[in-house]
């Protein structure tokens, strides 16, 4: 479907920080996609490296700021760290457009440990979540050569001023730079020893390097010990929507099931327990990832897959008796109903006949009626003044 080629489709943008004009690529799915946030901006002008310097950037976008910086480093390098598959996607088709060698992409979740060279400029644009942002804080304090300098840049309203009190109790010489739309940058200075304390937030499970956090969980009476990393959606307890699907599901003994944005695992692990022959788990967030595989690790199971994917990409060519999720919504602050269409359509192309689609909706969001158009059913199984779990099936080919 038309709708289905417009999500998964990249878009080549023009971007312009007051040098010449540089071409980037971007897609639906990430926030703000088709714009460059005021943040980014205030980042890439307030950055002014060394031209040998090493620049760390931190969940900057799908390009224009890593390739602003890496003109700006001739004889240095660019390293890009981010926890979205779509970014890292984005990011290695603006490279190849731009003919640029220097931009160095870091996947894996302790970004620099492996590297030599250490950066001397960290760029953070915030993230949703004080825990995710208190983990780049203390990864990128570890990480910086003495005297190196941090740049924390994001919204007011998105808690910025608070991220940047949390950087403070690490580093030093904290200074504003600059305001802009609503946003700030900071600057802040690794000094040549390390503090005689560090906050208590430094040493909490999965804040700290090599750490989780601890969740338990019962269903139906099975208790079930499972991790998770700040970020990773309803990271510290079961979420009520996933709650309410886990209820309606029946009979999945002997099928092949796939669970779309599975956060740490829970409706795949579920699944899996219940009998289903296989199960795939996919979710465009690294720290998801790995908080799903290990838990599948953890209670042996050995039927069970999880990828890195931009929504069914990665599992295209497979398909599938029942497809799960429990969707998450909104890309940044914004509802994406782009996003919802292409995980619908997507999902009717991967299922078998006769299979089904079941799905978390929040009450105010209209999943029924895009459930409706594209598979031509769609039945409430479940509901309360919070959600309604939905189901369509497959009827034709």
């Amino acid at each position: 479907m038309n709708d289905e080629f417009d999500y998964y489709s990249t878009r080549l943008l023009t971007a312009d920080f007051g040098s010449a004009p540089f071409r980037y690529y971007s897609k639906p799915g990430l926030p703000d996609w088709d714009t460059i946030s005021p943040s980014l901006s205030l980042l890439a002008t307030n950055a002014r490296p060394s031209p040998d310097d090493h620049v760390w950037c931190l969940n900057c976008g799908p390009g224009a700021l890593a390739v602003s910086i890496a003109k700006m480093v001739p004889d240095g390098a660019c390293i890009v760290a981010d926890n979205d598959v779509l970014v890292i996607t984005c990011l290695q088709q603006t490279q190849v457009e731009n003919h640029i060698q220097n931009i160095h992409i870091i996947k894996e979740p302790e970004f620099l440990s492996q590297r030599s060279e250490l950066p001397d400029l960290a760029l953070l644009n915030i993230h949703k979540g004080r825990n995710i942002n208190r983990r780049s804080i203390l990864q990128v304090w570890q990480t910086l050569k003495p005297g190196g300098r941090l740049l924390i840049a994001g919204a007011n309203d998105q808690g910025v001023q608070s991220v940047i009190k949390d950087a403070a109790l690490l580093f030093q010489n904290t200074s504003l730079l600059a305001y802009k739309k609503g946003n700030r940058v900071a600057q802040l200075i690794k000094s040549a020893s390390h503090p005689i304390t560090q906050p208590d937030w430094a040493t909490q499970s999965g804040i700290a390097p090599g750490t989780w956090q601890d969740l338990q969980i019962n269903l139906g009476g099975i208790g079930l010990n499972l991790v998770s990393l700040p970020g990773v959606f309803s990271s510290t307890e079961l979420d009520n929507g996933s709650l309410m699907l886990i209820s309606t599901l029946k009979d999945l003994s002997g099928k092949k099931v796939l669970d779309v944005g599975c956060g740490y695992g829970i409706l795949g692990l579920f699944a899996a327990m219940s009998g289903a022959l296989k199960v795939d788990l996919v979710d465009n967030q690294l720290l998801a990832v790995l908080s799903a595989r290990e838990n599948i690790t953890h209670h042996y199971i050995n039927n069970c897959q999880v990828f890195w994917s931009d929504l069914l990409s990665a599992v295209s060519r497979n398909s599938y008796d029942t497809i799960i999720s429990n969707p998450p919504f909104h890309t940044g602050i914004q509802i994406d109903f782009l996003a919802s269409r292409a995980l619908i359509t997507s999902a009717i192309s991967a299922l078998e006949v006769g299979g089904a689609l079941h799905l978390v909706a929040n009450r105010f969001i209209p999943y029924d009626h895009l459930m409706k158009e594209v598979f031509g059913n769609v039945s409430i199984v479940a509901q309360n003044p919070a959600y309604r779990i939905l189901v369509s099936k497959k009827e034709t080919v």
